[in-house]
This record gives structure tokens, C-alpha cells and sequence, in this order.
């Protein structure tokens, strides 16, 4: 039975996002094996956070979270898949009840989304519709690169389980699949359980999940529409504030380039197009915001060349035209101009380091 959560005019975006550490921790501890309880114990030793904090959530962030699970996943690879089926959307507070109060199984990943956006540095997520199918597709951000795997399952597994709740039990789960970009690891049968009855494929060109278009208009089994009028003006205030519009314009650009792998780089004019805005205003948008489209198409180039340089075997020529370079020239000395090395230096660089 849903209860009433209070909440003061007061509290902020921060505090939620504590609160919502707090029972993430006591979910992620249940997930332990008790003969690994000590290594729980150093995890969270790591974010320098005194035991009275992990109590109260005073100061806890996303980031802390993050921390403690990368470390656990170095003795369990498994552990965030089971975090993930043990996870609940009212861990979610207030953000939770607004998701299960939703009308629509649409409206509530949006709410999800919007939260992720706001409070984790990991990756953020694109959403798609291609003809009668959705996909979702977790986008790491530049401090991420090269995990791939971890945020896979953070992104499609904790999609894949709201799903499972706002639908309800009885729903159909068929229709849906699980792409991973990455090959089968050891614990392939875990992924197998967690996702059933989803087809899971490895090895494919990119992580995501796809599900039909039109089990975004799905019911959700416990939408309230007096609970979801209270709780999206709450929603509204708390993930309204610290939000800036041309932040937002820098993200938005970078995301769409990110996903598009291998494809050609977007146009001015075709980002725009796919932002509903036109060039100008783009264009716009970005000098107030310090920066201009060339700048950040070139940032995303070099960023994703650095990381198919270090952590790939791609000759210089094939990561060339996976940035839609039309030969190998052009962008070697791109690289060289912004990093001051040439990409063969870089690469044998992070080589002596590894």
C-alpha cells in the first residue's frame, strides 16, 4: 500500500539523491555473499565516508554509489545484475512514486531518465523509435569510455527492470531483445535469468535494448492520476533546479554524435533538424555556452580516438573512418594538433604506461 512521503519545500535534489543512496547501499549489501562481507567493508572504506553518513545520507551521492559498486564487481562480476533484481522503483523515494503513478509505461522511463541525466557522470541514455520498435541506448560519457560492459548492465538491466514492475507480472514480455557489444563473460546464465523471457545477444554492434514502440502507451499497474499530479509537481521542482538550457544544448549535441559509431558525423544542419530547433538557434545556443558545433564535433573525435587508440587494435587507417575521416592524413595530424602527439605515439604511449 502506498504511503505519503513527506517532503519539505526545502529539500533539494541533493537530499533525495541521498536518500536514494542510502537504500541503494542496503540493497547492494543484501546482494553480498556473507563470506564477502569484509570486502563490502573496504568498498565502502573507499569513499571516505564515515559510517554515521551511510546511516543518515548525509552528503551521498551517485558517485559514492558508483564506487563501492566497481569495487565489488572486481570479486563479483555478477553483482550488479543481482542488485538490479533486487532493486525497487520505491528505492526511488518520491521519484519512484511519481514513475508508479505514471499513466503510461512512457511516461515513466521519462522520469527515469531525467533523474539518471541529472545525477550520474557514467553515461546517459538515447532513446529511439525506429518504425514499430524503441530502443534504448546507454551513451558512456568521457570518463567512462571502455566500460562498456558495467554500464550496460546498469543502463539495459535497470530499463528491463522497471519495465518488469510498471507492467506488471501478467504483462507479455516477448517482442523485446538485449544487444551487448561485447562478448559472452562467465556469467552468461545470470544474464540469460535475469533477462528472460528477453533474446540476449552478444557480440553485436552496440549495447541496447529494444522493445515494441507500443509498450510505451502500456498501463501502469499502479498509476494514480490524484498521486501522479502531486508527485510531478514535486518531481518537477526537484529535478527542475541546477538544470541549465545550454548545458543541456552542449549534452544533447555530444550524445547525438556518440550515437552514431561508425556512421557520419551529423551536419549543423541535421543535428538541428534532429534537436526540433533550427541552425540558428543552435548555433546560438552554443556561443552562450562558450563553444560552437565544429569544437565540439572535433571533442568528440579525439575523445573516442583516444580511447579506440588505447583500448582497441584498430589500425590508424580503420579508426580514421570510424570518425568520418576520408583518409588516414586529415586525421593524424587533427590528433597531433590537439594532443601534440601523432596517434602511433599515443598508442605506444599507453602501451609503456599499461
Amino acid at each position: 500500500m502506498l504511503q505519503t512521503v513527506p517532503i519539505s519545500d526545502a529539500q533539494t535534489r541533493q537530499e533525495e539523491e541521498s536518500l536514494i543512496v542510502v537504500k541503494w547501499l542496503a540493497r547492494l549489501h543484501e546482494c553480498v555473499p556473507a563470506e564477502s562481507t569484509a570486502l563490502f567493508d573496504k568498498a565502502i572504506s573507499r569513499t571516505q565516508l564515515s559510517w554515521d553518513q551511510l546511516k543518515t545520507g548525509e552528503g551521498l551521492t551517485q558517485e559514492h554509489f558508483d564506487i563501492v559498486l566497481d569495487y565489488l564487481r572486481r570479486d563479483i562480476p555478477d553483482i550488479i545484475l543481482r542488485f538490479m533484481s533486487r532493486v525497487e522503483l520505491l528505492d526511488l523515494g518520491i521519484l519512484g512514486y511519481a514513475v508508479l503513478s505514471c499513466p503510461t509505461v512512457g511516461q515513466g522511463l521519462g522520469i527515469m531518465a531525467r533523474y539518471l541525466e541529472l545525477t550520474s557522470d557514467r553515461f546517459t541514455e538515447h532513446h529511439v523509435t525506429e518504425g514499430d520498435q524503441h530502443i534504448i541506448r546507454p551513451l558512456s560519457t568521457w570518463r567512462h569510455l571502455g566500460e562498456e560492459e558495467s554500464i550496460a548492465e546498469d543502463c539495459i538491466g535497470g530499463n528491463w527492470r522497471a519495465l518488469q514492475v510498471m507492467m506488471g507480472p501478467k504483462a507479455d514480455f516477448s517482442g523485446a531483445e538485449v544487444r551487448l557489444a561485447y562478448e559472452a563473460p562467465e556469467h552468461q546464465v545470470v544474464y540469460e535469468t535475469f533477462f528472460s523471457p528477453c533474446k540476449v545477444v552478444f557480440n553485436a554492434e552496440q549495447s541496447e535494448l529494444i522493445i515494441p514502440d507500443d509498450w510505451l502507451k502500456h498501463p501502469i499497474t499502479s498509476a494514480n492520476p490524484l498521486v501522479s499530479d502531486l508527485t510531478r509537481n514535486i518531481c518537477e521542482r526537484l529535478l527542475g533546479p541546477g538544470h541549465s538550457p545550454r548545458a543541456d544544448t552542449v549534452r544533447t549535441v555530444r550524445r547525438l554524435l556518440l550515437s552514431r559509431p561508425g556512421q557520419h558525423m551529423l551536419s549543423l544542419e541535421n543535428a538541428a533538424d534532429e534537436m526540433r530547433m533550427s541552425t540558428a538557434q543552435l548555433r546560438k545556443r552554443l556561443y552562450r555556452a562558450d563553444t560552437s558545433y565544429k569544437k565540439i564535433v572535433l571533442e568528440v573525435r579525439m575523445t573516442l580516438a583516444r580511447h579506440y587508440l588505447e583500448s582497441t587494435h584498430l589500425s590508424i587507417q580503420e579508426i580514421a573512418y570510424l570518425l568520418d575521416y576520408a583518409q588516414p592524413g586529415p586525421f593524424s595530424r587533427a590528433f597531433k594538433k590537439y594532443y601534440g602527439v601523432p596517434p602511433k605515439i599515443a598508442r605506444a604511449q599507453s602501451q609503456d604506461v599499461a
